[in-house]
């Protein structure tokens, strides 16, 4: 049901065969052993070990070289993501908490230090990505899922009301003025090409549908939807 007549996805009825060329993660922490154990595991959405490893192997450059079609699968293929993820950010998800501290008040931003960011920053972003419980994510979403994503997030910033108020454009639907718009402001999101993860985890299947950007009045708030993650806020 995930295939789309511009993406097929690859099983793999065999352990992959990695080369040199293959940099990631995925494809020094996959064992055949581990590749066993783990080949004919299934998300209730149908996610499989072949679909989280595809983007890795097809396109062999890629750093990680894994992806989560679904929530499920973090507890389903946790011996492989682990690892991965251990690697990547040196944060050992089997036995420690993320830190959060969302207490605006024990920030420090000194008049020195402000005076020196004034003279050299011209701008900063932060950037959270969230996903919506219950969808699949992009590399395993249907177009039902994408659509369901796109409804709830559309209402979302809808209800945004003061300074959070603001536009929403449909990727799809982009006007050439539009286009040239949010280009030249750095907000529309990179196209999908056969070299990066999306394409080859399958989250760039029926694009652009079901994708597009928000941003506030005064531009300082933006959010991509269904690219990478179900919203992206910068």
């Amino acid at each position: 049901a995930k295939d789309t007549p511009d993406f097929k996805y690859v099983t793999f009825e065999t352990m992959p065969k990695f080369g040199p060329e293959h940099k990631s993660l995925m494809a020094k922490e996959l064992t055949p052993e581990l590749f066993e154990k783990l080949k004919d595991v299934k998300s209730s959405k149908g996610y499989t070990l072949s679909n989280a490893i595809m983007t890795g192997v097809v396109t062999p450059h890629l750093g990680v070289g894994t992806t989560a079609g679904d929530e499920e699968c973090w507890e389903l293929f946790k011996d492989l993501y682990y690892p991965v993820i251990k690697g990547w950010h040196g944060y050992d998800a089997s036995t420690s908490k993320h830190p959060m501290d969302l207490d605006p008040s024990k920030l420090v931003f000194t008049e020195e230090q402000k005076e020196t960011f004034n003279k050299y920053v011209v701008s900063t972003r932060i950037r959270a990505a969230r996903n919506i419980s219950g969808f699949s994510l992009p590399t395993g979403a249907t177009e039902e899922d994408r659509a369901g994503v796109e409804n709830v997030l559309k209402q979302t910033f809808a209800g945004l009301s003061g300074e959070l108020a603001g536009t929403y454009y449909e990727l799809g639907a982009l006007t050439e003025e539009q286009t040239k718009f949010l280009l030249e402001r750095g907000f529309l999101f990179q196209i999908p090409t056969a070299r990066n993860l999306l394409t080859g985890a399958g989250a760039a299947r029926s694009w652009p549908n079901n994708r597009g950007i928000f941003h506030n009045e005064a531009q300082t708030a933006l959010a991509w939807v269904n690219e990478e993650d179900h919203c992206r806020i910068i």
